[in-house]
């Protein structure tokens, strides 16, 4: 995306006209340069951090006598991302596994959820299904090539998961 593409985007998103959104976004470019310029570090809340970094020393091949040449360090620009800016791009281009979830041995429950690390811990995120005989289902879609830690929510207490050995805190863990 250039900066043309995120200038007609925000304006579309915000209703603003393009000059403003623009005005906006070279000065916050502008903010952020002197900032970094200045020494400092810019920190945007669940975002990623703009600071600046003094780079070592290198040696490489001098292209002109085939000889070695040496590249003083430098400061240079760096940014990092902060978790929740990883996980959301994680969680949305990772290719997506589906995985199912059953839970046997509470046939008299009433309401069985499966809750974890990939849900937010969140009790109501995924309820499961009752089956006949007893069991209960749930089948969700994960990225792939991650662990995941959960547990279920039987009837509002959380328990390990009967078909793995849970550790010792009593949650599940499952790669996908």
């Amino acid at each position: 995306m250039t900066r043309e593409e995120l200038a007609r985007e925000t304006a579309r998103r915000t209703g603003l006209t393009m000059k403003e959104v623009q005005i906006v976004l070279v000065t916050f470019l502008d903010v952020i340069r002197e900032t970094l310029c200045g020494g400092h570090s810019v920190f945007l809340r669940g975002f990623g951090c703009f600071s600046s970094r003094m780079g070592r020393e290198r040696r490489v091949r001098d292209p002109r006598d085939d000889g070695v040449m040496v590249i003083p360090s430098r400061y240079r620009p760096v940014f990092r991302s902060y978790p929740a800016l990883r996980d959301a791009v994680q969680n949305s281009l990772a290719p997506r596994t589906r995985v199912a979830f059953f839970c046997i041995g509470y046939a008299h429950a009433h309401s069985i959820s499966v809750v974890g690390d990939f849900n937010g811990w969140h009790d109501d995120d995924s309820p499961m299904q009752k089956l006949p005989d007893g069991s209960w289902f749930a089948e969700l879609t994960m990225p792939s090539g991650q662990t995941i830690h959960y547990c279920f929510l039987v009837d509002g207490v959380r328990r390990p998961d009967p078909g793995y050995h849970p550790d010792a805190g009593g949650i599940s863990a499952r790669q996908v």
